[in-house]
């Protein structure tokens, strides 16, 4: 009878080390998804930051769907993009005397507060 209760003692200890490997595993297979998931949340937010939703008239459509069906973009969004930064190029001399006005301007911002705070006289 000993016998039967040393094997009976043996089984359900293995039971239970198989059961105890069963939920290691278990938990590290949901600590993998939760690291996962956390990834790609991180890369949602970063695409969702740089989404812009922009309204087109019929025309700017057209002119879309017709590079997509061209196969020059794969999609409208990419027709889009591919069209914003060309027209950002074209125009890059404006760009350029924008950003010196814009440097302008803030030097004079700052010397109007270098006046206030100056002392007068």
């Amino acid at each position: 009878m000993s016998e039967d209760r040393v094997t009976g003692q043996e089984s359900t200890s293995e039971a239970t080390s198989e059961i105890g490997e069963a939920v290691a595993a278990v938990v590290n297979e949901t600590v993998k998804f939760v690291d996962s998931l956390g990834r790609a949340l991180l890369v949602a937010a970063q695409d969702i930051s740089s989404l812009m939703v922009i309204r087109v008239d019929g025309e700017t459509r057209e002119h879309l769907d017709l590079l997509v069906d061209a196969g020059a973009a794969k999609s409208r969004r990419d027709a889009a993009a591919t069209l914003l930064v060309e027209g950002i190029q074209a125009k890059g001399a404006t760009f350029d005397r924008i950003a010196q006005t814009q440097a302008q301007i803030k030097e004079l911002k700052q010397q109007v507060r270098s006046l206030i705070k100056a002392p007068t006289a």
